[in-house]
């Protein structure tokens, strides 16, 4: 059966909320918020039935405004028109619609009351109807209306609307109270309503007064805060908000049954408890009432933030290095399992991220090598090092001079400068390997290949000195040369190569 049902609250940065993200999240889509480059993507919700952003009559359809009809210009506008910490980004309006309509006629419902609203206070009204989600209640069709709180135009952004002013702003301008401009849209929706059961040929009817104008001996159904309430559906149990708010109800239900007099009694003591309470909660937390919420926070305070944190973080560390490394592995261990469970996902996060911020990260990675560039470099020289005698385990590091000094070698990894039996083997092992590839025999193999092949004839200097460097001796300027005669000088061998 219809009921009736209309909230009004407003998405604050004082409580830590972006405008951004409950466009995204009630449209169902990707939005970028470019005060805090933070991204909000929910275009994998399939429960949104009609969505449409709604302009006063005068300004529809002209070009002027189609910046408008993008979400993320739209509520990025009004992002940067709130400059103060607190400030009131936008105005939700949650409705039920009623089961007895089919979609169509919910959702003309739905564009006639935004359209309504955009007419009377000439601001932008972004429209979404949902549609119950599995296992939730068949009934629950209902929409949300993001109203801006402030006119829009072809040069964007403009006042605050009449329903947002108050107090001295509200008399200047000749308003009544704004209780009264409230109360005044609750009836526009039940009418509204009333008018769409009538058109589709249904006899219920809804009533936006209270119980107690309709003339009613009635309890209204207790309201349970959405915090309370799906916490109490994800843990399967209830909670002490929840439980409290439950008792008074039951109380309240009690004393009606026991007369007028006693409802009015128990509610007047039901209301100063809570005042009481409220008090003490007030003075309990005086001392945070100066803390800034992290949503109103800019993206450079964001940053600074995070800075001290990481200060303060090293600080513990220094302490109790043992819980801090244990916090720092459960948090890798998190991110592992989420890496696994969905790491198409992560990756994109990480790739719109450093495109979103490549000059700070480049910036950042310039710093860090110049910083450590001496032990960047020393690391690069021991990972080749490694990398060559692992190719070649008989390979030698070249011999260092005298003055260039040696680093210190890193943890696990061998000295640099060898030990005098171990160059005694690699010098062994390399001349072994030196006269197992060259010799006089295999050079004349060589040259008798080539000549065998047509290959051009070599220089006879080029075939002394491979002939001479296969037998470890060195040619010299005037032929070859071979050892020291008994005069102390060196006679000359002349070789005749010719056929």
């Amino acid at each position: 059966m219809a009921s009736y049902f209309l909230r009004s609250k407003h998405i604050s940065r004082g409580k830590g909320a972006r405008v951004t993200r409950a466009a995204a999240y009630r449209a169902g889509e990707r939005i970028r918020d470019q005060r805090t480059s933070e991204v909000y993507d929910y275009s994998d919700r399939d429960d949104v039935v009609c969505k449409e952003v709604v302009l006063p009559s005068g300004l529809a359809g002209r070009e002027d405004m189609a910046w408008t009809q993008d979400r993320a210009v739209l509520w990025n506008a009004a992002e940067h028109a709130g400059a103060r910490r607190n400030s009131r980004l936008a105005r939700e309006f949650l409705v039920l619609l009623p089961p007895e309509l089919d979609p169509a006629q919910r959702a003309r419902l739905v564009r006639g009351f935004s359209q309504q609203l955009a007419d009377q206070y000439r601001a932008a009204v972004d429209m979404t109807v949902h549609a119950p989600r599995p296992g939730a209640d068949a009934r629950n069709h209902h929409a949300h209306l993001l109203m801006t709180v402030r006119e829009v135009g072809p040069d964007g952004m403009g006042h605050r609307t009449d329903l947002e002013l108050m107090g001295y702003e509200r008399r200047a301008r000749g308003l009544g109270p704004s209780k009264a401009e409230y109360l005044g849209i609750r009836k526009a929706w039940a009418d509204l309503t009333n008018h769409a059961l009538e058109q589709a040929g249904v006899t219920a009817r809804v009533d936006h007064r209270s119980y107690e104008a309709q003339g009613v001996n009635r309890e209204p159904t207790p309201t349970i805060p959405e915090k309370v309430f799906y916490a109490e559906r994800t843990s399967g149990a209830g909670s002490a908000a929840g439980d409290a708010i439950r008792a008074r109800h039951r109380e309240r239900l009690q004393a009606r049954a026991e007369g007028p007099g006693e409802v009015e009694r128990v509610v007047a003591r039901q209301k100063r408890e809570l005042r009481e309470q409220a008090l003490k909660d007030l003075e309990r937390g005086s001392g945070e009432r100066g803390r800034i919420r992290w949503g109103s926070l800019t993206r450079a305070e964001r940053n600074a933030l995070r800075r001290e944190q990481y200060r303060a973080r090293r600080v513990l560390e220094r302490q109790d290095p043992q819980r801090e490394a244990h916090r720092r592995a459960t948090a890798r261990r998190r991110y592992h399992e989420s890496f696994r469970s969905n790491p198409e996902a992560i990756r994109e996060r990480r790739r719109q991220y450093r495109r979103s911020h490549a000059d700070e990260i480049n910036r950042k990675q310039r710093e860090y090598r110049k910083v450590r560039s001496e032990v960047l470099n020393r690391r690069r020289r021991e990972l080749r090092r490694l990398h060559a005698e692992q190719r070649d385990p008989q390979r030698r590091e070249p011999r260092r001079t005298r003055s260039e000094p040696s680093p210190p070698p890193a943890a696990g990894v061998p000295p640099l400068s060898p030990t005098a039996e171990e160059s005694a083997r690699a010098w062994l092992a390399d001349r072994q390997r030196q006269d197992s590839q060259q010799n006089a025999e295999r050079s004349a193999a060589q040259w008798r290949s080539a000549r065998e092949h047509g290959s051009a004839d070599p220089a006879p200097e080029d075939s002394a000195r491979a002939w001479l460097a296969g037998r470890g001796e060195q040619p010299g300027r005037d032929g070859a040369r071979g050892p020291d005669d008994d005069d102390g000088r060196r006679r000359r061998r002349d070789h005749d190569l010719e056929k």
